[in-house]
């Protein structure tokens, strides 16, 4: 037999051509993995809608307001909720007293309770943005990791998935908390709450920005799990809490919120407040989400202003 040659340039070419498609299929498959939906939320009801809280956000005159800009180069939304601080809301006048298991505060509920309070987004809203439903949470006391968000604040979930996928979000947790145990699931729904998408090599949470970890003991039922940077929130040890702070959740995969949270402080009082951050996501391909929020205080007026824009 004669072995005949093959040029190098020809050699060098299939190679070339071959990393290509194989990279190709592989970039293809990473984004295929990264959009796909969760196995787990599909929109049916697991369980009863009336633990996700109050279906209203009446006594915050609440509203939003929406506009989308679409030409032949871009599609932008700019989505804006506004809100109130009511008032009636408990406080605790002794928090080292009031703010412990067990203790009622004036509306019934145990200051260390859930107060939920959502509405869902017309569907035209729901295609623009993805954002399915917000609820505009309020904790008197904060809640856990103690020294960093135990005071009074509101957490702004925006919820990318149904009220409910929410029900379906349950799992085993530990015992006399309101999270779930890392180390002890027995179901598929509860090991979702550990299953945050990452990027490769890097480990980096994906569709989040650099920075975020993910905080292992704040995975909590009908909610999500919490990844923030932990090098920019407060420490109340040394100082006071005094600007919102983002935190994104994840469930078997996929992004389920989007969460500015603030201290109450920056929501009431007489004079203006505003914050405004720009994000950029690691491993980006879950296209709509938000590229800037905003939160801004009327001290005349007393409203604040979420705003979401991608």
């Amino acid at each position: 037999l004669k072995r005949i040659p093959i040029p190098t340039t020809y050699v060098e070419t299939w190679i070339d051509g071959m990393f290509h498609f194989i990279s190709q299929v592989a970039l293809s498959t990473l984004l295929l993995i990264s959009v796909s939906s969760s196995q787990i939320l599909n929109n049916d009801q697991c369980g009863t809608i009336e633990g996700l809280g109050t279906n209203s956000w009446e006594r915050f005159d609440a509203a939003i307001k929406f506009d989308i800009t679409d030409d032949e180069t871009d599609c932008n939304y700019s989505l804006n909720f506004m809100f109130k601080h009511d008032d009636t809301l408990p406080l605790p006048l002794n928090p080292a007293v009031d703010c412990q298991p067990g203790a009622i505060a004036d509306d019934g509920l145990p200051y260390l309770g859930f107060r939920w309070y959502y509405e869902s987004l017309p569907d035209y809203v729901k295609k623009a943005t993805l954002v399915n439903h917000i609820s505009l949470d309020f904790s008197p006391c904060g809640h856990p990791p103690a020294d960093v968000f135990t005071v009074p604040h509101y957490d702004a979930h925006i919820y990318l998935v149904s009220p409910n996928d929410r029900t379906c979000m349950t799992c085993d947790m530990i015992p006399f908390t309101p999270v779930c145990d890392p180390e002890n699931q027995s179901t598929m729904e509860g090991r979702a709450f550990f299953n945050a998408a990452s990027v490769q090599p890097t480990g980096a949470l994906s569709n989040m920005p650099a920075g975020f970890e993910n905080g292992l003991f704040d995975n909590v039922p009908l909610m999500g799990g919490h990844s923030w940077n932990f090098a920019k929130q407060p420490d109340l040890k040394t100082e006071n809490w005094n600007t919102p702070l983002l935190v994104m959740g994840s469930y078997d995969g996929t992004i389920v919120t989007f969460e500015p949270m603030f201290p109450l402080s920056f929501v009431t009082g007489d004079e203006d407040k505003h914050y405004t951050e720009n994000i950029e996501y690691i491993g980006h391909t879950m296209e709509q989400l938000p590229m800037t929020y905003t939160v801004s205080y009327d001290g005349t007026t007393h409203f604040t202003s979420i705003i979401i824009e991608g």
